[in-house]
């Protein structure tokens, strides 16, 4: 784990727009995506522990997913995935606050640490209950949800 856990996360500003057009701003954390951009299907999970579980499930591949939990990362990385894998097969995560110690004794690195480790972006300060209630909305409607993050600015 870094020697200095309390650091702000940078501060580039992404978008998620979801394809009908519906945008949710926040910041970067994690990988910076390739090409600017990451797309993917936009899923989201309501479950309030679990996140290295969640991220790399097997049926998460590919998915842009949004934790509904106001602050995800509080355990930092243990290592304890799906299935004992530590890969995430999520293509990039959405979450409100992310938490920038790791507290968990356990924890290999921070949340962040990791998903910048194995290429993954993130974007934190999006208002995820209100993606949550659109991505709901439409999964009632039996629609799927796709989505893109999209890099655009660094602030100084």
């Amino acid at each position: 784990m870094s020697e200095n856990t309390t650091t702000q996360p940078q501060r580039t500003r992404a978008t998620l727009v979801l394809d009908d057009g519906s945008a949710f701003p926040g910041f970067i954390f994690g990988a910076m995506p390739a090409e600017n951009e990451v797309a993917g299907e936009v899923a989201f999970t309501t479950d309030m522990f679990g996140y290295e579980r969640e991220l790399c499930e097997a049926e998460r591949a590919g998915q842009i997913l949004v934790f509904a939990t106001p602050q995800v990362g509080n355990v930092g990385w243990t290592g304890e995935g799906a299935s004992g894998s530590t890969d995430i097969t999520a293509a990039a995560v959405i979450v409100r606050d992310l938490a920038r110690i790791a507290s968990n004794h356990n924890a290999q690195r921070t949340l962040a640490e990791e998903l910048e480790a194995q290429g993954i972006t993130g974007l934190w300060g999006v208002d995820t209950r209100k993606l949550v209630r659109h991505l709901a909305a439409a999964a009632r409607e039996g629609k799927m949800v796709r989505g893109q993050v999209t890099v655009e600015s660094q602030e100084a």
